[in-house]
């Protein structure tokens, strides 16, 4: 059973170690930008905490305003919401996926 155990636990770091957000679409319409992006490794626990937006040239980040996470089959379907950004260049967004840190590039 114990090795049972340390087995389950070593599969779960390994997920989570491999989880991988993929940017799926970017918008700036209706007065606030969009980026939806999914993660196939998700599991059935799927954390997303603080989440920003990074402008290239600006060099200044920028909080999401909301942040919603859909998991269905072990893919989560995440939607990050910021306020308009009237100007920038190539961004990454940078967040935490249960806990641990990762940043990605914004599909444009």
């Amino acid at each position: 059973m114990r090795k049972f155990l340390m087995i389950m636990a070593f599969a779960l770091v390994s997920i989570a170690t491999y989880a991988k957000p993929h940017c799926q679409s970017f918008n700036n319409n209706d007065n606030k930008t969009t980026i939806i992006f999914t993660d196939d490794k998700a599991g059935d626990k799927y954390s997303v905490t603080d989440v920003r937006i990074i402008p290239y040239w600006l060099g200044k980040e920028y909080k999401a305003t909301s942040v919603r996470v859909y998991i269905k089959k072990g893919v989560a379907t995440v939607t990050l919401t910021f306020d308009h950004l009237t100007q920038f260049s190539n961004p990454k967004v940078k967040l935490k996926i249960n806990g641990k840190k990762t940043t990605f590039k914004v599909c444009q």
